[in-house]
């Protein structure tokens, strides 16, 4: 019995870690994406193409998530991804999850 206990916790803690990864991946491309639409010259569309092109070649395209991006009234670029991440090892059940990054556009500031 105890080692039933013993690798259902050690089954968590992997869960945990694929979930806290995942979910770190995606904020650093949101972030990465509105930093490059936040460059002088670039569009909020290719921020969100490169957060795209970013989780595609990081997690895979097995992951079903979507990058948006729109410029804010104050000039701030938001990035959004949308994705969905598996909740019981890598073919379990889905939850959703929504992270996003800002940048201060060069053009406006």
């Amino acid at each position: 019995m105890v080692a039933v206990l013993i690798v259902m916790i050690a089954l968590l803690a992997i869960q945990a870690a694929l979930i806290v990864h995942t979910r770190n991946t995606l904020v650093d491309a949101a972030v990465q994406g509105a930093h490059h639409a936040a460059l002088a010259g670039s569009t909020p569309q290719d921020g969100a193409e490169r957060a795209q092109r970013l989780i595609d070649e990081r997690l895979g395209r097995g992951l079903d998530a979507e990058a948006t991006a729109v410029e804010e009234a104050d000039g701030t670029i938001r990035v959004q991804v949308d994705a969905t991440l598996p909740l019981v090892g890598l073919l379990g059940p889905a939850g959703a999850l929504s992270v996003d990054g800002r940048a201060v556009d060069e053009e406006v500031w």
